[in-house]
């Protein structure tokens, strides 16, 4: 039967271990010195070699060769433990064996002395998969186990391993394999298969892999499959990738805002079965090593890339700048994150790659609508050539807020013509809702016009009737504008805190607050409109009932209007809270004894059960 490469040429000494020089270093020396562990924790990503290295680990303490740290592979012990014929060594599953009965079989056999071999081995892999309450039952024997008795555990996830299994091993990280070493693996391997590998092949193969000598491998075994010969091409058709010069195309266009070149390119992919999630992420790979190529000394960080491709690197990074790389690893990043939610990969791409033609501003800038612009009736538009000879007068919300009526009013008369802006750049524009380049001329909502629509305390001067023209015979008549419907405005009331100790007291001005509420929410005046409300001295607490709490509580946008109110008729800033009476209960107080004492009055006799 045929055997896989990556398991015909699965290194069988601590030598024939690719890229992992310091961990071998360490477990040969352990060996050779007789300072044997009892638990090991092997981690790292796939096909780095910690399995192969816990099951060479294995052999080399069980081995009768005891000349070197390596195992002999030729004794008993080694050629049992390779057949499967000793069942000293014990490999585990935590993927199907992850529950607690298993572990707890595994502590009951751990009782028990080898029959051949002078360790017993336990290899627990992918240890993260294992249950809450299996890693409970494996903590004891892990701590203190026979002295015959050892454990390898291995995982991918670390971070799902307790804090304390892993206070009781000793941890090795393996990591990535790098892109030459592979390389040069490969090679061997081919050499060794009878197979002509060219060496732009193994790189390419290299680069796939990403870190992974099994990767490697599998895919060298799936182009022998083809063909003996193994070039470039071959390799990209049987991976499933293609020449890497769209990834140059489609940066090149998105660098000249030209969506549809770019959005073209990735339909053309699209055509020949290129998986858009696999190109997402060549993308943010392609934009990683364009911000890497564009720093200084970067070609030393641009590993696992080819040399024709290191140089148009390069000399890209000279055109497309380092934030825009930033930009783009970042956009693409999120599409990514999108595509595994179950999104459609091919929308997500195409929405990424389309705000990477927009500039950061027009990306980030809203929506806005035209601006409602009002006037009262009485005042009429100045003369050609001239300016109001009044400026516009504060809104009754203006004393709230300064720094907003500093933004919002418009330019006043000439000799005061620069104050606005000025008094806008000191206001802190920054606390603001809208961004810093809209302070000049605001959008104004419908809301906020009626508001400033709103006669002030002082009236407003009347405006210059413009002259009529030497060739008119009669002025222009302007068309009247029916009046704004006047409200009335509140009258300011003062708010005496409660003294040190004392209860809250009646909040006065609540039907005030309750009769403007009826214009400006309705729904939640229909809550309000036959309650009652104390001051605390710094809150004012609305005994509305639980229907009222239920709908203020999700209602962030009601209880603005209602901070706003009453800072408009007291002129304090106060917060809103809940009351309730605890002297009410159901409108009077009641105890059992009060009951039976009233139920006594009337005549009932009341027998008192007392044990």
């Amino acid at each position: 039967m045929y055997r896989a490469l990556y398991r015909k040429w699965r290194p069988r000494t601590f030598e024939d271990v690719v890229g992992q020089q310091g961990i071998v270093s360490a477990l040969k020396n352990q060996i050779a010195t007789g300072r044997v562990g009892h638990a090991y924790l092997f981690t790292g990503t796939r096909g780095t070699g910690k399995t192969t290295c816990a099951k060479i680990f294995a052999k080399a303490v069980n081995c009768q060769d005891k000349t070197s740290p390596d195992p002999c592979g030729v004794c008993q012990i080694c050629k049992g433990i390779d057949d499967g014929s000793i069942l000293d060594v014990v490999e585990i599953d935590a993927a199907s064996n992850n529950g607690v009965d298993n572990i707890r079989d595994l502590r009951d056999e751990t009782a028990y002395t080898p029959s051949a071999c002078a360790y017993k081995v336990y290899i627990i892999d992918e240890v993260h998969m294992l249950s809450i309450a299996a890693f409970n039952a494996l903590l004891k024997i892990m701590e203190e186990p026979p002295s015959h008795v050892i454990f390898i555990l291995a995982t991918t996830e670390i971070h799902k391993v307790p804090a304390t299994i892993l206070s009781r091993c000793q941890r090795y990280d393996f990591g990535r394999i790098k892109p030459e070493d592979i390389a040069a693996r490969v090679s061997y391997v081919a050499a060794q298969e009878q197979l002509e590998l060219t060496e732009g092949a193994a790189a390419l193969i290299a680069r796939l892999a990403d870190g992974a000598l099994r990767d490697a491998l599998s895919i060298l075994d799936t182009c022998a499959g083809v063909s003996t010969q193994i070039d470039e091409e071959l390799v990209r058709r049987m991976a499933g990738v293609t020449d890497r010069s769209y990834l140059f195309r489609i940066s090149e266009a998105l660098h000249n805002k030209n969506a549809t070149e770019a959005l073209a390119e990735v339909a053309q992919l699209r055509q020949q079965s290129v998986d858009m999630k696999r190109l997402c992420e060549e993308l943010i790979a392609h934009y990683r090593n364009l911000m890497l190529a564009a720093l200084p000394g970067g070609k030393a960080l641009l590993s696992g890339v080819a040399p024709e491709e290191e140089a148009q690197y390069l000399q890209t990074a000279e055109t497309i700048r380092q934030g825009e790389s930033v930009r783009a690893v970042r956009l693409l990043g999120s599409a990514l994150e999108k595509m595994g939610r179950g999104t459609d990969q091919r929308i997500e791409l195409e929405l990424a790659l389309f705000a990477l033609t927009e500039t950061p501003q027009a990306a980030q800038q809203p929506v806005q609508a035209a601006p409602v612009q009002t006037a009262p009736a009485q005042q009429q538009a100045p003369a050609f050539g001239q300016q109001s000879a009044a400026p516009f007068a504060a809104a009754p919300f203006a004393a709230a807020d300064p720094a907003l009526f500093a933004v919002r009013q418009p330019e006043a008369s000439a000799p005061a013509a620069a104050a606005p802006k000025a008094a806008a750049q000191s206001a802190a524009p920054q606390s603001q809702d809208f961004p810093p380049w809209e302070l000049d001329t605001p959008p104004v909502s419908a809301k906020e016009a009626r508001e400033m629509a709103k006669p002030a305390d002082a009236p407003i001067a009347a405006a210059q009737q413009p002259e009529p023209l030497p060739w008119e015979a009669e002025p222009i008549q302007q068309k009247e504008v029916p009046p704004p419907v006047e409200q009335a405005q509140p009258k300011r009331q003062s708010l005496a805190a409660p003294a040190k100790g004392e209860p809250p007291q009646p909040f006065e001005p609540w039907p005030q607050v309750v009769a403007l509420l009826e214009t400006r929410d309705r729904q939640l005046y229909s809550h309000l409109h036959k309650s009652r409300a104390v001051y605390d001295g710094r809150r004012v607490l609305i005994e509305g009932g639980p229907t009222f709490r239920d709908f203020i509580r999700v209602n962030k946008e009601s209880q603005e209007i209602l901070k706003q109110i009453i800072q408009e008729v007291t002129g304090v800033r106060c917060g809103i809270g809940p009351y309730v009476d605890k002297s009410k209960a159901n409108g009077v107080s009641h105890t059992v004894e009060d009951t039976l004492k009233e139920l006594a009055a009337q005549g009932v006799d009341v027998v008192y059960n007392d044990k």
